[in-house]
């Protein structure tokens, strides 16, 4: 069945261990990116860790092979469950990646970015990048699969052709996702948790909509709610 993953996009730790706390078994998952982690160091991995929370590692590395390989085999001695790198880095970067989490001898999975949901398509014209957003994901979708990551971070627009193409086994991992009567902020190319998950979702990545509602753990019920009852109705 599809997992949530919490965002935790704080610098605010005692907020951050209070929803923990309040959020309980209700959520294995947190995503921990650039704020969390500068704000309160690879000691708050080590806490969620203690808790018997999962940790997906968003830092989105892009850098020369060499450095990619380090961090990477460095984030998987901090015991996460996955981690991200960018697919534009090229193949030569993610083999890198792998031959990085391979040396830790960890189990972690690494996914790749395709294209962030807060880019719409004159956003990725003006980047340079020639055609479509679709056709521009499918394409960074098949160099990370044909590299061997686990997996990819993509909008959950985009499940309805990437599942036609690649196996159930290749992770697809869809944030901008907004339960029902939620604002879209500054995310682009968003979905609702139904639609994500009849498509295909593995994982749905979940922040603002949770973190900041006063009633967290009633926003994480009704998305829990709406996945199990979308379950059945994946398209293959």
């Amino acid at each position: 069945m599809a997992e949530l993953i919490v965002s935790l996009d704080t610098d605010d730790r005692k907020s951050a261990e209070n929803l923990i706390e309040k959020l309980g078994t209700l959520v294995e998952y947190y995503k921990i990116g650039p704020i969390p982690l500068l704000a309160f160091g690879t000691q708050f991995i080590e806490y969620l860790s203690k808790t018997g929370k999962k940790v997906f590692l968003d830092l989105k590395f892009f850098d020369i092979p060499n450095t990619v390989e380090m961090a990477v085999y460095n984030s998987c001695k901090l015991n996460i469950s996955m981690l991200t790198v960018h697919i534009l880095g090229g193949k030569k970067m993610l083999k890198a990646a792998i031959s990085g989490r391979n040396k830790s001898d960890s189990n972690t999975k690494i996914i790749g970015v395709t294209i962030l949901t807060s880019f719409s398509q004159e956003e990725i014209e003006e980047a340079g990048m020639q055609g479509e957003i679709d056709s521009n994901i499918l394409r960074l979708a098949d160099i990370a699969f044909e590299t061997g990551l686990d997996g990819i971070v993509c909008s959950a627009k985009e499940l309805r052709f990437l599942r036609k193409k690649f196996p159930q086994s290749f992770l697809m991992v869809c944030p901008g996702i907004r339960p029902d009567g939620t604002s879209c902020d500054d995310q682009k190319r968003t979905s609702t948790v139904g639609q994500a998950i009849k498509d295909g979702a593995d994982f749905l990545v979940v922040g603002r909509p949770i973190i900041e509602s006063n009633n967290p753990g009633e926003v994480v019920r009704q998305i829990k709610k709406e996945i199990m009852e979308n379950e059945y109705g994946k398209s293959t």
